[in-house]
């Protein structure tokens, strides 16, 4: 009896359960839509209500099959359909919804979502864009081994800079550190990040740049700080109307990419 993380977990398709399968179960077929061929994922609820109220959605008979994970079709100004989708909180739930959309057909996959940073240089409301994340999260394992890197798509990554660099935007490029347990980031570990110029933690990005990845789709994270974790007092709020704002402006720059792809 081998390990239970040896190379037949990793690189074998035969499966229990198949996102395919699972939509059969609810009749669901996505070669009915055409849902285009890039995914905006927002990791907050009230966020993704937040940049939904500011696109344009398609109704066409679309019904996502799963209520409490949400997903629309969307167009830009332009008419290019692409989807907005809301995985719920964590690396489980982010791995599960990047299994259905890549079931979907989505080749380009947008991650936007907040942070905390250990860096006293980075302030709340920043934006932040991941060059690749520290794999701390539990699911990847089942994806890829520990030395597989998380690391997000260079040219998608390079295009919102772009956008972001044209519009005069604060940013910071960087790695994040992905965790599940969030009570469980002490003041060792936020000191040993900091020493290592880790920009942000969070609960999404090394699941999903790595589940991503494993996946064959082309995925990029970016994001907005919403508190900073110092030695001495934890500063900000993940509802702030500040930080808000910044997630709205920074789906904008988003959309400006999905236009050029």
């Amino acid at each position: 009896m081998g390990l239970v993380f040896d190379e037949d977990i990793w690189l074998s398709d035969n499966r229990y359960i198949t996102p395919h399968s699972d939509f059969r179960y609810h009749n669901f077929t996505p070669e009915n839509f055409d849902m285009g061929d890039s995914c905006v994922v927002i990791f907050s609820s009230d966020l993704f209500r937040r940049v939904q109220d500011s696109v344009s959605t398609v109704d066409e008979g679309f019904v996502w099959p799963y209520e409490t994970t949400p997903l629309k079709i969307c167009e830009s100004p332009s008419g290019k359909r692409f989807g907005l989708h809301f995985p719920s909180y964590g690396g489980t739930r982010i791995a599960n919804s990047l299994e259905q959309l890549a079931a979907c057909g989505y080749r380009y996959v947008f991650g936007i979502g907040l942070g905390g940073t250990p860096r006293d240089d980075v302030e709340v409301g920043d934006f932040i864009l991941l060059e690749g994340a520290v794999r701390g999260d539990g699911v990847s394992s089942y994806y890829a081994p520990l030395e597989f890197p998380g690391v997000a798509d260079f040219r998608l990554t390079a295009m919102l800079m772009e956008e972001l660099e044209k519009a005069g935007e604060r940013y910071h490029l960087g790695i994040s550190f992905g965790v599940d347990a969030l009570y469980r980031e002490t003041y060792q570990l936020i000191d040993r990040l900091r020493k290592l110029r880790v920009l942000s933690i969070d609960l999404e990005s090394s699941a999903f740049l790595t589940v991503g990845r494993r996946l064959n789709m082309r995925c990029c994270w970016t994001g907005v700080v919403s508190d900073r974790l110092l030695s001495g007092k934890h500063q900000g709020s993940i509802h702030s109307e500040h930080v808000g704002n910044s997630i709205s402006r920074l789906a904008g720059y988003v959309l400006g990419v999905i236009e050029r792809l």
